[in-house]
């Protein structure tokens, strides 16, 4: 990993990626900022002096020539830092954007590549919410604080020039006023940074609990099960805990700043007492005084923003490891094979080969599928049959390429899988999952998303949703196929768990690829939609090779071969009349099934 000024580096580069143009301008704005300050407070020393000429100036002889300049250039002066103040928040919430678009399109590039298996491992879910909760702010305070240091380093350079007219040691003075909270502050973030890594997990529950009782997917079964009350004591005691921590620490910090505070304001007056007394002695004139004062009391603010900013900065940087991190995972070698530039089979001739296939989780080494050796002909509809937990719908995420198996070699005619151009593979294999996504779009796009590669055919969608049987629910909305489905947004349509698989399987229908796979394709239908979904689905696995996850008898009876999963292996295969007559898993199942 990179230290922290390999990352602010990496980070600044990146800034100036995303948008030159207004890292120059930026630059330039912060440099004439920091002179401006410094300008004001000598124009009110001027201004002063000139103000005591004039008033002991004898009446009738006075000469104001030189004090309306003065006046003139006041106010020309704190005109063009006003504006200059408004042109820099312009440029600054522009150039934002520019940040923010450039590291979301960082993201959105990592999220969309890195491997399925990433975000179904415990493991790397702390990864993506430090890295995601960070992204979004760090890398624009990072260089909003650096241009801040310079700014106020550029300042607190002229005033420390002013205040050494008072005594050589006043500069110092200042100095050491502000370092203790300085190093106090530094470790407070180090402590943060390290306190907030230990304790992600704790951080996500809360934030999981909070979801449960403001998300809409949850406010069904929060009411009908009464947990409201259950989860709002769960949460406030994770955050209780969670805050506590934090609170204990910030006091232990106030309590050092407090004290150093203390010392700090001594010192303060105590220069203030040595610019009184040189005016006593009229040593400094009233306006040097006034600029004096100023001077010392800005320079104090400044020199606290400065350190503050830099502490920022050491803050940020600890937390840009989270965001490089995250950055920096890598696929596994097997996921992301450099020769899978292999076409997909245009026509599959052979069909699909599982040679000796052996699969478990990245969590877990406990064995999903073990030893599986069965080939699916071209054409063929296979059923796959098998308890909860026996690796149906692994054995689906491996031929999508979700996964790769830890053993074996999946083909499609001779070819591995693992070699195939995944966008080829994308382009060849349809499925619909069990639980599939429902997008808060049109029913339009919600139909289109199963082949985003063609153009939007609304003759190829309509064909879509009649063969799903979801035609006539669509056509019954106001806007038809222009209506946006879901509840997020105003003016939507809402359909029930069924309607919603049919448009589900209405992507299938509209996609045009050689491999049809359904994951419980009929599992949310009643008796009638999904006597009419099979008869589409016969029409739709004409001439493709089609594998079926089921436990539906009227699903599995269509198939032309069953394939039953057992544990690690394949415990039988053959139709479904053969398998009833062996009397073996299957027949045992169905038996269940129909005196259940």
């Amino acid at each position: 990993m990179l230290t922290s000024w390999q990352q602010i580096q990496l980070i600044l580069k990146y800034i100036w990626q995303s948008s030159p143009l207004l890292t120059l301008l930026n630059a330039f704005i912060v440099l004439v900022r920091g002179m401006l300050p410094l300008m004001l407070l000598y124009l009110v020393k001027l201004l002063v002096d000139e103000l005591q000429i004039v008033i002991t100036t004898p009446a009738g002889s006075e000469n104001y020539s030189q004090l309306i300049t003065m006046l003139v250039s006041a106010g020309v002066l704190f005109l063009v830092n006003t504006l200059s103040a408004t042109f820099a928040s312009l440029v600054r919430e522009k150039q934002a954007f520019a940040i923010s678009d450039f590291f979301d399109t960082m993201i959105h590039d990592k999220t969309t590549s890195l491997s399925y298996g990433f975000f179904e491992y415990p493991k790397y879910q702390n990864i993506f919410y430090r890295a995601l909760n960070e992204a979004s702010y760090r890398p624009s305070r990072i260089y909003y604080g650096i241009l801040g240091i310079v700014q106020n380093a550029i300042t607190l350079l002229v005033t420390g020039g002013i205040l050494l007219a008072v005594h050589w040691t006043v500069p110092g003075i200042l100095l050491l006023m502000t370092v203790p909270i300085a190093i106090i502050r530094l470790r407070y973030a180090s402590k943060m940074f390290h306190f907030k890594r230990e304790n992600t997990m704790l951080e996500r529950k809360v934030s999981y609990y909070n979801r449960l009782l403001t998300a809409p997917e949850f406010a069904k079964e929060l009411r009908v099960f009464d947990l409201g009350n259950f989860f709002r004591k769960r949460y406030n005691i994770l955050k209780n805990s969670w805050r506590q921590s934090q609170y204990k620490m910030l006091v232990g910090k106030t309590k050092q700043e407090t004290i150093v505070q203390i010392f700090a304001a001594t010192a303060f007056f105590a220069v203030y007492g040595l610019i009184a007394m040189k005016a006593y002695y009229r040593q400094v004139s009233i306006g040097d005084v006034v600029l004096y004062f100023l001077a010392m009391q800005r320079g104090y603010a400044y020199l606290q923003e400065l350190l503050l900013r830099w502490t920022g900065l050491y803050e940020d940087s600890l937390f840009l490891y989270n965001l490089f991190e995250f950055l920096q995972l890598e696929n596994n070698k097997k996921d992301s094979l450099p020769n899978a530039n292999a076409p997909f089979p245009v026509p599959i001739r052979k069909g699909i080969t599982f040679s000796n296939i052996g699969f478990h989780y990245p969590a877990n080494e406990k064995w999903v599928l073990k030893n599986l050796n069965f080939t699916i002909k071209t054409g063929e509809t296979v059923a796959l049959v098998g308890i909860n937990g026996a690796g149906k719908t692994t054995l689906v995420k491996l031929l999508c390429g979700l996964y790769q198996p830890v053993e074996g070699t999946i083909m499609i005619d001779g070819t591995p899988l693992s070699e195939i151009n995944m966008q080829e593979t994308v382009a060849n294999i349809s499925v619909i999952f069990q639980d599939f996504t429902l997008y808060n779009v049109t029913a339009r796009e919600n139909i289109w998303f199963g082949n985003v590669r063609n153009t939007v055919d609304d003759a190829e969608i309509r064909t879509a949703a009649q063969k799903a049987g979801i035609d006539l629910v669509i056509e019954s909305f106001a806007d038809k196929y222009d209506t946006t489905l879901g509840f997020l947004f105003e003016g939507s349509e809402q359909m029930s768990p069924g309607q919603w698989q049919r448009l589900a399987l209405s992507r299938s229908f509209f996609n045009n690829a050689q491999i049809i796979i359904l994951d419980e394709p009929t599992s949310s239908l009643d008796s009638f939609s999904e006597a009419r979904l099979l008869k589409y689905i016969r029409s739709i696995t004409t001439n493709r090779t089609a594998i079926i996850v089921s436990h539906r008898l009227s699903t599995i009876k269509m198939a032309d071969r069953i394939v039953v999963l057992n544990g690690e292996k394949i415990a039988e295969t053959g139709t479904f009349d053969e398998l009833i007559q062996k009397k073996g898993i299957l027949a045992e199942m169905v038996e269940n099934l129909l005196h259940t």
